[in-house]
């Protein structure tokens, strides 16, 4: 992925996706404590696997957008409970500033 090594990683949103108490999406956590065992205290351990994805694994073209260029990239990820495939997707939106980076951005990511 293009300057995956600049990724970004939202705190709030990957809190959001680790929160069981979350008011829209509490399943998308309820599966990841289920079934990789990680939860709001591992949050720092979950970005920087996503960072390391986006930096080095390989990325797929995803879906089009007209805000940006999307990629997927999927990594394994061990959690008390096991080895999991997590599916990232990220966006380097279109900047009209060509002087600045392309910087990818984290969409979503959830467990395969």
């Amino acid at each position: 992925m293009p300057n995956g090594d600049l990724a970004i990683v939202p705190d709030e949103k990957l809190l959001d996706y680790l929160n069981e108490n979350h008011p829209e999406q509490p399943g998308h956590a309820q599966l990841f404590r289920s079934l990789l065992g990680i939860g709001p205290e591992q949050a720092l351990v979950f970005k920087a696997r996503l960072l390391e994805a986006a930096a080095s694994a390989e990325a797929t073209t995803g879906k089009p957008s007209n805000h940006g260029s999307k990629y997927e990239i999927r990594f394994e990820m061990t959690g008390p409970r096991g080895p999991r495939t997590i599916l990232s997707v990220w966006i380097v939106e279109h900047l009209h500033d060509t002087a600045s980076p392309h910087v990818p951005r984290l969409v979503t990511a959830y467990i395969e």
